[in-house]
């Protein structure tokens, strides 16, 4: 029987339920390729930004890292959900490549010259035993500041 103190205490108190579906979210990594067909270590393009006290009152650079995770999330939702070739993922892609390349021209992630192209991947990382598993790899993307040149 259901009564209004059972009611309130269960809307108190959470389900055990809830903590088991958390997982560890996606990452979004790039490295560089250079000529030599030699390539760099896979980065991660969202990294944390160092907190201090008063970042809990004025955090702007916690909220563009929270930004840029959700939007990772968003596109690997779309990849499972919808497929690659859905035009919502379509689009979710092309965010997500932008904020990748923000990240190289922007972070110390690339070098300002020596590296002819970059590679971008969304990988997620299985709770129970650590094992990765590559959901998104790219083609060699050209870099930036290559556009629109011959």
């Amino acid at each position: 029987m259901t009564t209004p103190s059972s009611t309130l205490l269960r809307q108190l108190f959470p389900a055990w339920e809830f903590f088991d579906v958390a997982r560890l979210p996606p990452t979004l990594q790039l490295r560089l390729l250079f000529g030599n067909g030699t390539t760099s270590p896979w980065d991660p393009v969202i990294r944390p930004a160092p907190r201090r006290w008063w970042h809990v009152v004025f955090n702007p650079a916690g909220t563009q890292t929270l930004a840029a995770q959700t939007l990772v999330e968003r596109w690997y939702t779309e990849l499972v959900e919808l497929g690659e070739r859905s035009a919502a993922c379509r689009e979710s892609l092309a965010l997500v490549t932008a904020l990748a390349e923000n990240a190289l021209a922007s972070n110390a992630l690339a070098p300002s010259v020596g590296y002819d192209g970059w590679q971008l991947r969304l990988v997620v990382t299985d709770d129970e035993d650590g094992a990765m598993d590559v959901v998104f790899e790219s083609d060699c993307l050209m870099r930036p500041d290559a556009r629109g040149t011959s």
